[in-house]
């Protein structure tokens, strides 16, 4: 085997696959390089493949309302990244970005799928060694998706609401929520069920709506002589 054959039959994604088949993935691989900060892809563009990290450390980074940026996760050497390309042609959903001389092997999505039909055996091992990271890169961005929306409310200043305060004294306030839409009206209380904490509004329509709070980008209130009414 090649080189590039070798370095392929030696990750774990690949190890279920005969040389034959190792082959055939190499003829759409190539070795790129990366320097610190340099970007692979930026979020949204469309998908060209997979890589797979042999030397450094990426960083997926994703970004949210108001131009803030959070780190979703670090790949490391034997990781793969754009795992989605596999399964679809959309847009890559995060930027990443090398924090270290970095090495990968670029997989051409085109090869990957054609295997999809012309050798589903082959495209079955693949995705079976890849399904373990996918699972595990899944978990960690609802868990850093998490992490991120709470910090939001943190800097927004939702966090420093006093919720009680807010239902004594029918404070007037503006809830932006992580679709972009905006509600307007009084908090009249929060609940709580399995599913989490829920603001009950009356809106200005004068409709009671249930809010979810994990969909609460910030809450800014209306009336000037509340304090705090927004911490940016």
């Amino acid at each position: 085997m090649s080189e590039l054959q070798e370095a392929l039959a030696q990750l774990a994604v690949f190890e279920r696959l005969e040389v034959e088949e190792i082959e055939v993935l190499a003829s759409g691989t190539g070795e790129q390089t990366f320097a610190p900060g340099e970007v692979l892809w930026s979020e949204g563009d469309a998908s060209s493949g997979l890589f797979v990290v042999l030397d450094g450390a990426v960083e997926l980074i994703g970004s949210f309302a108001g131009g803030v940026e959070r780190v979703f996760g670090t790949v490391r050497p034997g990781q793969v990244l754009g795992l989605l390309s596999v399964i679809d042609d959309g847009p890559r959903p995060a930027t990443a970005k090398a924090v270290e001389p970095t090495r990968v092997l670029a997989m051409n999505r085109a090869v990957i799928a054609h295997l999809r039909g012309s050798a589903p055996v082959t495209w079955a091992k693949i995705i079976s060694g890849l399904g373990d990271q996918l699972a595990a890169q899944t978990r960690l961005i609802v868990e850093q998706y998490r992490r991120s929306i709470a910090w939001s409310l943190e800097v927004s200043g939702c966090a420093g609401f006093n919720i009680n305060r807010l239902v004594s004294d029918s404070v007037a306030v503006e809830v932006e929520l992580v679709n972009g839409s905006c509600v307007a009206g009084v908090i009249m209380g929060l609940e709580s069920d399995e599913t989490g904490h829920h603001l009950l509004l009356r809106s200005d329509d004068g409709k009671l709506r249930l809010i979810p709070y994990r969909s609460v980008v910030q809450i800014m209130a209306a009336r000037a002589d509340f304090e705090p009414a927004l911490v940016e």
